[in-house]
């Protein structure tokens, strides 16, 4: 059988597998804070688009300017990239300062790592996940999704705009089962979300990681205090 060149078109639709948000990585199992946001009644249907848009502002650029080092790293193959690659995920994890949500990062990470690798049989893929499955590191899914971005030889904005997307679409599924918003509500609000996706990207892409900027006091707060909720349909 012919290998067809990862350059090609084919990559692209490979990604968008493994940008979809029903990928069995365990995104429905987490809401990164928001079921306490919910809980506390300080998130409705009514905010939620702007709730959103304020996220990908915040934390989907910050997540977009790992996604888009790690595919540029991958993209250019040099000496050491799985190196720097787990040192922008120690990074990455230590910003995260819920260990719930931090949690959930890592183990989507780690399926999402070892899904690709298994399915592609790329090499840098397969080392990866080797070295993740040796030393018990601790790897996050944006940063994750970018090297597997850069193994297919994509481009870092499009695939860090790919990442949010799949992010977003999780999250608004979450709130399909914490709020009572319906699915046509939600196809609208994640059709209105387009452009801030693209912003949180361009943003990403615009500083190294180091430099990048998250400030969401109000969501952190949430997502520590969401184990001792009394209920919860949530790991995080």
């Amino acid at each position: 059988m012919q290998e067809i060149p990862h350059s090609s078109p084919i990559a692209l639709l490979r990604l968008q597998q493994l940008a979809d948000s029903s990928l069995p990585v365990g995104g429905a199992s987490h809401s990164f804070g928001l079921e306490a946001l919910v809980d506390a009644e300080l998130l409705n249907t009514e905010i939620l688009e702007r709730f959103l848009q304020d996220y990908l502002a915040e934390t989907g650029a910050l997540e977009a300017s790992y996604c888009i080092a790690s595919c540029e790293s991958a993209r250019a193959a040099g000496d050491g990239v799985i190196e720097e690659w787990l040192r922008w995920n120690a990074e990455l994890g230590a910003r995260k300062l819920a260990r719930e949500s931090r949690d959930g990062s890592a183990a989507m990470g780690r399926r999402f790592l070892h899904l690709a690798a298994r399915v592609s049989n790329l090499s840098i893929l397969l080392n990866a996940s080797q070295r993740v499955a040796e030393s018990a590191a601790e790897v996050h899914l944006a940063a994750c999704f970018g090297l597997v971005a850069g193994a297919l030889e994509l481009d870092a904005n499009p695939a860090a705009a790919a990442y949010l997307q799949q992010s977003i679409t999780t999250l608004v599924a979450c709130c399909q089962r914490l709020l009572p918003l319906g699915q046509t509500r939600a196809q609208e609000i994640l059709w209105n979300l387009k452009p801030a996706i693209l912003c949180a990207a361009q943003c990403g892409a615009a500083k190294p990681p180091s430099r990048s900027s998250c400030f969401t006091p109000l969501l952190d707060v949430a997502s520590a205090r969401h184990a001792s909720l009394y209920t919860r349909l949530f790991m995080s």
